[in-house]
């Protein structure tokens, strides 16, 4: 099995958006070592296209891996490598203190996606606000745990079917079809808090007169 690791001079796990490398990790006799190693460059784009373009370039550097771990990979750098089928790991740890564990997960996932697919619950994930019928949710921890998701798919049954006054969509961007779709539904939308590869955006019904 192979795994990256973005990692810094001490072999320790970092940010994707921290200055390291991008190392590639292969077993050998019961230890780990290194097969390949380049510098991570996603930490110097600036911008969610110029992100994605430097993910899409290390994920060309690491041929035939599909499991990344980091201490973070945040917004649209993880989207970017799950589009690319690869598993994240977060952990802020000594690399070689962890790629057996890590391995172990792997293979335990493999063998649960053999099994009958899990019927996502939207239930499972929505958080109460404060006041009634106010609710949030992440889709970005959503999209993660079931690759085979899209915020379409997330949203739009709920969307249809809920009781609800006020929808906070946390997310890295604003997904295309809100703008198409969710007039059309009945439905608008604001941007209501923003940082880096973050936003908030409150879903309304529109109030007919």
């Amino acid at each position: 099995m192979k795994i990256a690791v973005v990692e810094n001079d001490d072999q320790r796990t970092i940010s994707i958006f921290e200055p390291g490398f991008i190392a590639v990790y292969e077993e050998d006799g019961g230890g780990w070592k290194v097969l390949n190693r380049f510098e991570n460059q996603v930490c110097n784009a600036k911008g969610m296209a110029a992100v994605r373009m430097a993910v899409g370039d290390a994920v060309k550097q690491l041929g035939d891996v599909k499991v990344v771990v980091a201490s973070e990979i945040p917004g649209i750098a993880s989207g970017t490598f799950q589009a690319a089928d690869f598993d994240i790991f977060l952990v802020d740890s000594r690399v070689l203190d962890v790629l057996d564990s890590i391995k172990k997960d792997m293979l335990e996932a493999i063998e649960k996606r053999k099994e009958e697919p899990h019927k996502f619950d939207i239930m499972e994930f929505l958080e109460p606000g404060e006041n009634k019928g106010d609710f949030s949710i992440n889709i970005e921890e959503i999209m993660f745990k079931n690759p085979e998701l899209t915020s379409k798919k997330i949203l739009i049954p709920y969307l249809k079917n809920g009781e609800f006054n006020r929808l906070d969509v946390f997310c890295s961007h604003v997904p295309k079809w809100f703008v198409t779709d969710l007039g059309v539904m009945g439905f608008e939308y604001e941007t209501v808090n923003e940082s880096r590869n973050r936003k908030t955006v409150r879903i309304v019904r529109v109030h007919t007169q």
